[in-house]
């Protein structure tokens, strides 16, 4: 029987600690060997209910150990862990943060040429076995509509060049209305989700996007509209807020969990 492949999580938020229980509790074929967060004594009590026993390491230190690091972290962590990453070739890097691999120039090439693997989960998004299928027919047009409660996007809101408390916005306002690489720029926080889009399909200079606040949805809501030679697919996610980070959808983690789930399961459903 083959050993379990290692596994490390960056970052034990609300996101991270889920993969992190997941994994303790038992993914077929993987086995949790390392975390790595800011603050190490505030993880000792969090893993402390844990069975296993993870080691706590400095973030460019993960790599070594595990087979397969799982990203959880802020997008200011992001490169710390990424460039640790080039130096480990033939190992698998699941990106939580999505929108970074479209920020950091060069880092794709460089994976590439490092042997390094990298899954973007699907995240909040359904549809992308769709969008996967039909850019192998030829697409024409990919545009993502991210509407969320005011609050999702904080205390404070930017609307243009202006910031407004989240508890005056009344109606639906839209924030945003231009390109996936644009709107990542614009939003690192709150839109992973059209890097994950921009990647499986047209690209971040071709995919459409718009971001609304509107105080009258309790859900995280993306709706993509895919246009391809062989007709038109749309699909709409209404995702509850993550309670512990309201600028995440409760289900990011869980699709983790699945891409994770996935990697070792003797049948893979799904595109």
């Amino acid at each position: 029987m083959a050993e379990p492949l290692r596994v490390a999580v960056a970052g034990l938020g609300s996101i991270g600690m889920r993969v992190a229980a997941a994994l303790d509790q038992g993914i077929e074929g993987l086995e949790l060997k390392a975390v790595a967060v800011r603050d190490a004594a505030t993880a000792g009590a969090r893993l402390a209910g844990l069975r296993s026993s993870p080691v706590i390491l400095p973030l460019a230190d993960l790599p070594e150990a595990a087979d397969i690091v799982v990203e959880c972290l802020p997008p200011s962590a992001f490169s710390v862990l990424a460039n640790a990453m080039l130096n480990h070739g033939g190992k698998t890097f699941v990106v939580a943060s999505v929108g970074q691999l479209l920020c950091s120039d060069g880092f794709l090439d460089a994976a590439r040429a490092a042997d390094l693997a990298i899954l973007a989960p699907s995240g909040a998004i359904a549809g992308l076995d769709g969008l996967r299928a039909a850019r192998e027919i030829g697409l024409e047009a990919v545009a993502l509509k991210t509407r969320k409660p005011p609050l999702s996007f904080g205390d404070g809101v930017r609307i243009g060049d202006k910031t407004v408390a989240a508890s005056e916005i009344k109606e639906p306002t839209c924030l945003f209305s231009g390109s996936a690489r644009q709107s990542i720029a614009a939003f690192p926080k709150n839109i992973n989700v059209a890097a994950t889009v921009a990647l499986a399909g047209l690209g971040a200079d071709r995919t459409s996007v718009e971001i609304w606040a509107d105080p009258g949805i309790a859900m995280n809501t993306h709706e993509i509209t895919i246009r391809s030679k062989g007709g038109t697919i749309t699909a709409v996610s209404e995702n509850l807020p993550d309670a512990d980070n309201p600028k995440s959808s409760a289900i990011t983690a869980y699709s983790i969990i699945a891409a994770l789930r996935r990697m070792e399961s003797v049948v893979s459903v799904g595109s």
